[in-house]
């Protein structure tokens, strides 16, 4: 199952906050196009502000942030954690 450091957490419930959504809204982590559309280096993936999951999401709460994790994504990240990091650009979301 996937798990969310309480780093990663706090950057994702200040967004969520920023966004203006509920209490109840979470984060939804769903695939997305690669930038050069190419699927050979990986899979795209997003993360956007969302009141409720869809459908067949996986939901998970930690920490106080609820998380839809789309389908599609339950296996390959599967084990793995959700993580920030320094960057050029300040903080980036990281999955190890």
């Amino acid at each position: 199952m996937l798990k969310v450091t309480n780093k990663a957490a706090a950057i994702l419930k200040a967004a969520k906050t920023a966004e203006g959504a509920s209490a109840d809204a979470g984060i939804r982590i769903h695939q997305a196009p690669l930038p050069d559309g190419s699927r050979e280096r990986g899979i795209g993936i997003a993360v956007t502000v969302k009141e409720q999951p869809e459908i067949n999401d996986q939901v998970l709460e930690q920490d106080g942030l609820r998380v839809f994790l789309e389908s599609a994504l339950i296996e390959p990240l599967d084990e793995r954690t959700l993580d920030v990091q320094e960057a050029d650009q300040g903080m980036e979301l990281v999955f190890r």
